[in-house]
């Protein structure tokens, strides 16, 4: 009940603009608001927004869905100062995955205020792909984000629906992040993306690829992004932090 009463209270002021959302708790996980594949969570910024982060997923079922294998990040990015938004936009999968997409930013930009940032997508295997892809879709509307962050890649199936490379923007900045163990992906969607970027004309002084490689205290393999060890958070939180913090 008292989570409806706030929800409630969000969206009667949530209309009022501005750069950030006072009404809601800093780093403290809001939702999920909406149902099935238009599902959406969400963490305020500590002080004001100054970026805005859309967490893309990976494929991995009903869990991987919600931000629970996610959370400390998720947490770490609010307290650095980005509004941060988590859609599901998928249940077990989905072709066409964009409106959903779409339709979770909407609501959760309205709960957070609406705030005036520079947007940078962040996706993880299947969502490092559908970064990438999403931030096509953006660009066609005029809706560029300032970076793309595509960790651990994956592939596209012959079924799903591409977003138009040729639209975006030459100044976005992408990063790719390999991990030198990850035998999942083992580099597979980076190359698609690289091979798809080449043929629309991106500019490959915008794309930098990041090698995550392990040591003797961190495996940098596919699942290492779901680990919160000094390791992780070196090799995979910082070159993040230091992406959003150059688009600012």
């Amino acid at each position: 009940m008292r989570r409806v009463l706030l929800l409630a209270a969000v969206a009667a002021t949530a209309g009022c603009g501005g750069s950030g959302a006072p009404h809601l708790t800093a780093l403290q996980q809001q939702g999920p608001v909406g149902s099935g594949e238009k599902e959406v969570w969400f963490y305020a910024a500590k002080g004001k927004p100054r970026s805005l982060v859309i967490f893309l997923h990976g494929y991995g079922g009903p869990v991987e869905e919600t931000p629970k294998n996610h959370i400390p990040w998720l947490k770490h990015l609010a307290a650095e100062g980005s509004d941060v938004i988590y859609p599901r936009y998928e249940v077990g999968g989905d072709s066409d995955p964009y409106p959903n997409i779409d339709a979770a930013v909407d609501e959760a930009t309205t709960r957070l205020g609406k705030p005036h940032v520079p947007v940078i997508l962040v996706g993880y295997s299947r969502g490092g792909r559908v970064a990438v892809d999403y931030a096509a879709v953006r660009a066609a509307r005029g809706k560029e984000p300032s970076a793309v962050l595509a960790v651990f890649p994956g592939e596209h199936s012959q079924y799903e629906t591409l977003g138009p490379l040729k639209k975006l923007d030459s100044k976005l900045k992408l990063e790719i992040m390999l991990g030198d163990k990850d035998t999942s992906v083992d580099g597979r969607g980076a190359r698609l993306i690289l091979a798809r970027l080449e043929l629309a004309g991106f500019p490959a002084s915008q794309i930098q690829l990041v090698g995550v490689k392990s040591t003797p205290s961190f495996k940098a393999d596919h699942f290492s992004v779901m680990k919160t060890t000094p390791g992780a958070k070196a090799k995979i939180w910082k070159p993040a932090d230091e992406l959003i913090d150059s688009v600012r």
